[in-house]
């Protein structure tokens, strides 16, 4: 099975379990455009989301992400920001969205979710330890790093331009794409 057509029934899989979690979890999405849509981000809220987005991740329940678990994570996410135009956020027990700065919304071409898949990799062994897993704690320090680039004036939350940028880092989408 070509790689292509493999990370496409991944991610296909990955996005229907999700949505059917969210589902049977009762989390009622919101609109990315209308009241659904966060206008502001604290550390702790990014932080509770991370949290979440991490338990649903580790597939196999072992504690840790394995670099393919978090390639599928990446690839899934952002594949449902591009087909989306949005990026969602965990908060208790409601979805909340951060519109993504695109003219129109598609599904990721080939080299791209290509590119995406080879930046996930990258980004996984640039924070996990040496025993190769992505630990919790690891995978917090990544969010925190994220959130921490995307607070442009360092007050520890994020409105307007800072919530598009983390949106775009959480979907790892280029700037400008």
């Amino acid at each position: 099975m070509p790689a292509t057509i493999f990370m496409n029934t991944v991610t296909a899989a990955f996005a229907t379990v999700a949505v059917a979690a969210a589902s049977f979890a009762g989390v009622k999405p919101g609109g990315a455009y209308d009241d659904g849509a966060l206008t502001a981000l604290s550390r702790s809220e990014a932080a509770a989301h991370a949290q979440a987005t991490f338990q649903r991740a580790d597939r196999n329940g072992d504690g840790v992400l394995d670099v393919n678990e978090f390639a599928a994570l990446t690839v899934v996410t952002a594949e449902l920001a591009n087909l989306n135009g949005f990026v969602s956020v965990e908060n208790n027990d409601s979805v909340r969205t951060i519109a993504l700065p695109v003219s129109a919304p598609l599904a990721l071409g080939d080299a791209e979710q290509t590119r995406i898949d080879a930046v996930a990799r990258h980004t996984f062994y640039a924070f996990a330890g040496d025993d190769g897993k992505l630990q919790q704690g690891e995978y917090m320090g990544l969010q925190n790093a994220i959130f921490a680039s995307s607070d442009l004036n360092a007050n520890g939350a994020l409105t307007r331009a800072e919530l598009s940028l983390y949106a775009q880092r959480q979907a790892f989408i280029r700037p400008g794409a």
